[in-house]
């Protein structure tokens, strides 16, 4: 009797064990996010930064460390390489594109929804009321990227093509190379949206600009054409 009450305590301490080992498994699964952090609802300049995860752990650690970045006062934009190439058909899983929300948790979860679905993700904080502003669309991204030529021309600001439903909005940046041709310019295939013209971007509306890149065409949800250019850029 003595020994079967041993055996029954060892087989319950061992499902114990196996328990715990399981809980404490990490999933694997690799990526590399692109972000940009600007002031306030500035946009970043043209460079951004790659970091590296390898689990669903770590990539919640770094949307947790997003949520920190703009608590203290940065925009923060960023897309995953794990999703790489969406084409614009909208959101797909039923969640919507943009949020508000005081709850952290909620905002993580929205953002890991968007990241899912291949989007590009913007986040702002605002401090009077504690609240998290977030805001998704399709990341741009090309399947087959081409060889990098120079382009030079004019800084505009355009409206962004009908990539959701509803419409974005705003106005994103752009490179108008003569009267035909307009590029929108896009980093990791994030284009560089605002929500309007501030006074300061008014100051360089016009300027000269000449970038290495990639051109690339795009269809919208309307049935619209439009072209990018994807820059050739250092990352910090």
């Amino acid at each position: 009797m003595k020994k079967i009450l041993i055996s029954i305590i060892g087989i319950i301490g061992a499902l114990a064990m196996a328990s715990c080992v399981k809980e404490n498994i990490e999933v694997r699964q690799e990526r590399d996010v692109f972000y940009t952090l600007s002031e306030g609802t500035a946009v970043a300049g043209f460079n951004g930064t790659t970091a590296h995860t390898a689990t669903e752990i770590e990539f919640d650690a770094l949307l947790d460390r997003f949520c920190g970045y703009a608590q203290n006062g940065s925009q923060v934009t960023f897309c995953s390489s794990n999703h790489p190439a969406t084409q614009a058909k909208g959101n797909n899983n039923g969640t919507p594109t943009s949020i508000s929300t005081t709850d952290r948790d909620k905002l993580k979860t929205w953002m890991k929804e968007m990241e899912k679905a291949g989007k590009t993700v913007q986040i702002t904080y605002d401090d009077g009321t504690g609240t998290w502003h977030g805001r998704a669309y399709i990341n741009l991204s090309q399947d087959n990227m081409q060889a990098v030529q120079t382009y030079s021309g004019s800084l505009v600001y355009v409206e962004p093509p009908v990539l959701e439903e509803p419409p974005l909005g705003g106005v994103v940046w752009a490179m108008q190379v003569d009267a035909d041709s307009t590029l929108i310019i896009t980093l990791h295939g994030m284009m560089m949206w605002n929500d309007s013209i501030s006074d300061d971007m008014r100051l360089i509306e016009g300027a000269t600009m000449i970038f290495e890149g990639v051109a690339g065409t795009h269809t919208d949800l309307q049935g619209n054409t439009f072209m990018t250019l994807s820059l050739n850029i250092e990352e910090e």
